[in-house]
């Protein structure tokens, strides 16, 4: 009997369930004569189909529907779902009480409570209410809070105390209260009343229309309003019944919801439209009022009795136009790498595409940008697709979205000369703080494996001193960086021992970026930006539509631009890697090969394999002949990253000696790939390495330095030197030198005196000996001397004093070698800090010339601080990946001017 009930129960559910699947996933817009209008998912609503609506003292709106519930108040319209602390999506009813708490009746997560900043659920995992499928709530003036729920009566909470009523029908349709705070209830069996002490039942033998009740409405007088499936029946104070239905007035005999204003007049929903009834006369809303639909599906009264009516297309509200989002388009730049189409469809954004347009946002994707070009040829790019979101769109700002190198990139144009005022905010995605020390030595293969990739080295901690030099995040425009931490999901027992990050990069991004207006905030996510779940050794780690709705969709509706979210904890940088020597091998179809790694005395160590394509299996055998693998992990963390071509395990306090790595690939290729493989490790030993200086003159002797803690003196050290590329140029093979002993035991260098090539070089320095191996990476530059400052640089205040839109500064400059170059200008106030830096491309011919860079006053204006202002100028050759050639510092000083007196 029980399991049939629910049965039928449920089925009374399906026209509800049905429109809230079908309707919340488009947005039908009504025509809206003057007196209602509509709103939908394009003005911001959670979903379309409102299943609730409540207000707050101040006037602000609650509207609940199946995918969330939405707050607006004036141009504010904040989508609130379970990320946000809601116990299910599914809002069933709202309530508000004192103080305006809000409580929400979910179906599926229990009752919430919104006191504040405060969130508290209460389900029947953590409380004593008897199910966590409610159907209704209501809160009376004591505080008390009733809840109708589907299957479990009716309980009521106060304080934190439930106290549960069973009835004859424990199937609860709606719940309302009378004036002295006691409730009515509908179910499909007649209607409740608690008089404080017996549950009294009400019937269509009473004079109901009938015992299947849907509303409740309880005027101030104390009469009652019962909606039903066969019309509307009204209680009067005498218990006397009387019963409207179409032949009276009544627009359609299922009553769905019901609203009584201040005049008594009764607003009832059904499914053929909204009837008002003043006791007398009868008045009809259809679409062709402006509704957005005819089947009502929730109904409220705000204080200035204007109706607001909830559909499954829609909400509609009579009288006033509540204040409109400007939504700006959304500019998406993808990460360093993307489907080999370069179409959004294929590529990391595809699934946020969908959601955005669900939304009513619309999209333009920053195709054309490659690892093959450098930040600022990426950098022209996305202003070109700025300039054709604004032309498609009428709109004079964009909103962006970055994706991981595509945080550096989007930071390329918006610290450039390239930028036109044209971004409202730019939100970063999965993009690391504070470089890639943890994975550098991956990084370092990265860049030795793409010769025609100048994004690698643009990547490196050494390139980001040059650029952070050169550029600096606006004043003007909010950054929030979105940092995946995803040690705190669950079964990433790997990452969790690991430094805070995001599973490949860790925390601290695009080159440590900081400024006025850089908010950092950090969620569980891994690197990386899937539809669904991500199985990773059958657990999950990714769920990108909870971002989404978490930290994206109300911030692309701010007008504000607040902060995405709290701001992370402080993380300090992360100290160089403990690695050993990298094993790099090629691999062919079904081979199997075996290399050795020496492990010393340890804290733990973490095996590494990486490899470029296919697929391989890799296991591991201790000196004592112990195996581990993905299946005998022996008290070993184990990851097998699915989004990576990646495996790792960590082993505490791992035995010292001679471990053998056992590789098979697994996958039907038939050319080769490559496999790294090392081990990275918490030990005491530590081999530093340097060079003397971070850049060079062409041609300049470079002394390599190396230094092991233990002092060791009989060390096999050595160092293999690769000029990265020009992008032109082949690569030549790498070369090697000895470091020899000298000085303070432990202590190595060489002199390296052959370098002839402008550009960047990779450095590998190892160091090995009977107990240990170590090895170290880092880069270091040599100036093609392209071009060089001749002469004073010259500046003036551009426009009318007052209100300046810039200071212009022109330089002169020998060029020797045709091509692309950038002017930067590092802008610094009285104390020596900098307070503006960016840069401008500049193509120039071989020759004598003038090059020019213009600091815009709105910059200056946004930052608050008067000058005058030291400007130092630095000249880089932009053919391949930016590099310094020449630095003027303190080039300029300027007059004294405040910054209130630079325009807008």
């Amino acid at each position: 009997m029980f399991l049939r009930s629910i049965i039928r129960h449920t089925l009374s559910l399906v026209p509800l369930l049905f429109f809230a699947l079908f309707f919340s996933a488009s947005s039908a817009r009504a025509q809206s004569p003057a007196l209602f209008q509509t709103y939908t998912t394009r003005e911001g609503l959670a979903a379309d189909y409102v299943t609730s609506l409540a207000f707050e003292s101040n006037g602000a709106a609650w509207i609940g529907t199946p995918l969330g519930a939405t707050r607006v108040q004036d141009n504010y319209w904040v989508t609130y779902k379970t990320p946000h602390g809601l116990g299910n999506d599914f809002i069933y009813a709202l309530a508000v009480g004192a103080q305006d708490r809000i409580y929400f009746a979910t179906f599926g997560g229990g009752l919430t409570l919104f006191n504040g900043a405060t969130r508290k659920t209460y389900n029947t995992s953590n409380s004593a209410i008897p199910s966590n499928y409610l159907t209704a709530v209501a809160v009376d003036k004591q505080n008390r809070v009733w809840i109708g729920m589907l299957g479990a009566g009716v309980a009521r909470l106060v304080g934190d105390e439930w106290t549960k009523f069973n009835l004859a029908n424990n199937y609860i349709n709606a719940l309302a209260l009378d004036p002295f705070g006691n409730p009515w209830v509908a179910t499909n069996g007649g209607a409740y009343f608690f008089d404080g002490s017996t549950w009294l039942q009400t019937t269509q033998s009473d004079g109901l229309a009938s015992n299947r009740v849907q509303a409740i409405a309880v005027a101030r007088d104390g009469k009652v309003w019962f909606g039903t499936d066969n019309g509307a029946t009204l209680r009067d104070l005498a218990g006397k019944f009387t019963t409207y239905r179409e032949v009276d007035g009544l627009a359609n005999n299922v009553v769905r919801s019901i609203a009584l204003d201040a005049q008594n007049r009764a607003w009832l929903g059904t499914s053929r439209g909204l009837s008002l009834f003043d006791g007398k006369t009868w008045k009809t809303y259809q679409p062709a009022d402006g509704l957005a639909d005819d089947v009502i599906s929730a109904l409220a009264l705000d204080a200035k009795n204007n109706a607001w009516v909830g559909t499954p297309r829609g909400l509609s509200v009579s009288n006033i136009a509540l204040e409109q989002i400007v939504v700006y388009p959304v500019v998406l730049i993808h990460g360093w790498h993307t489907a080999d189409s370069d179409l959004i469809d294929d590529g990391e954004f595809r699934h946020l595409k969908m959601y955005l347009e669900r939304d009513g946002l619309r999209v333009f994707y920053a195709a054309g940008i490659s690892p093959t070009k450098t930040l600022l040829q990426n950098a022209e790019r996305i202003r070109e697709t700025i300039a054709e979101a604004k032309t498609k769109t009428g709109a004079d700002k964009v909103d962006v979205i970055a994706y991981s190198m595509g945080g550096l990139n989007a930071r390329a144009y918006l610290e450039s000369a390239l930028y036109e005022n044209d971004v409202r905010r730019a939100i970063i995605l999965g993009t690391p703080e504070n470089g890639v020390r943890m994975w550098l030595p991956f990084l370092a293969r990265e860049i030795e494996d793409h010769p025609l990739e100048p994004s690698g080295v643009e990547l490196t901690e050494e390139y980001a001193a040059l650029f952070n030099q050169t550029h600096q995040p606006r004043a003007t425009v909010p950054y929030d960086l979105l940092i995946g931490d995803a040690r705190a999901q669950d079964n990433l027992e790997l990452l969790k021992i690991l430094p805070p990050g995001d599973g490949l990069i860790e925390q601290y991004s695009a080159h440590a970026l900081s400024g006025p207006l850089v908010r950092r905030v950090v969620n569980s996510d891994v690197h990386a930006w899937e539809p669904t779940q991500l199985p990773i050794n059958l657990t999950s780690y990714l769920y990108p539509d909870q971002t989404y709705a978490r930290y994206l969709r109300n911030a692309l509706r701010d007008p504000d631009a607040r902060p995405i979210g709290l701001p992370a904890a402080p993380v300090e940088p992360l100290a160089p890697r403990n690695i050993t020597p990298m094993n790099v091998n090629a691999l062919d179809a079904s081979e199997t090969i075996t290399r050795t790694i020496l492990i010393d005395p340890n804290r733990a160590a973490r095996f590494f394999a990486r490899w470029n394509a296919g697929d391989v299996n890799l296991h591991l055998r201790a000196p004592d002949g112990t195996r581990y693998s993905g299946e005998n992990l022996r008290d070993t963390n184990f990851l097998r990253a699915e989004i990576a071509p990646f495996v790792g395990y960590n082993i505490r306090n791992a035995q010292p000696g001679v471990w053998s790595v056992i590789a098979t690939r697994t996958d039907n290729g038939t050319k080769p790939i490559t496999l790294t493989t090392y081990a990275d490790m918490d030990a005491d030993l530590q081999l530093n390495a340097a060079t003397d200086r971070a850049l060079y003159p062409l041609g300049a002797s470079v002394v390599v330095s190396a230094t092991l803690s233990n002092r060791a003196t009989n060390a096999d050290v050595r160092a293999k030197i690769l000029w990265l590329g020009d992008g032109v140029n082949p690569r030549p093979v790498s070369t090697e030198i000895k470091l020899l002993g000298e000085g303070e035991p432990g202590t190595y260098s060489n002199t390296i005196t052959d370098l002839t090539r402008g550009g960047y070089y990779l450095l590998r320095v190892s160091a090995g000996a009977p107990t240990f191996g170590r090895e170290r990476q880092l880069i270091f530059a040599m100036s093609p001397n392209t071009a060089k400052f001749s002469g004073a640089p010259r500046y003036n205040l551009v426009g009318a004093a007052g209100n300046y839109s810039g200071i212009l500064i022109e330089t002169d400059v020998n060029v020797t070698r045709a091509g692309a170059f950038a002017l930067a200008a590092n802008v610094k106030n009285a104390k020596g800090e900098t307070i503006l830096a960016l840069t401008a491309p500049v193509q120039m011919s071989a020759g004598a010339q003038t090059a020019s860079i213009l600091i815009p006053g709105r910059d200056l204006r946004a930052r608050s601080v008067d000058g005058a202002y030291t400007i130092d100028l630095i000249l880089m050759d932009a053919a391949w990946t930016a590099i310094q050639v020449d630095e003027l510092p303190k080039a300029i000083t300027t007059e004294p001017v405040k910054a209130n007196e630079f325009g807008e």
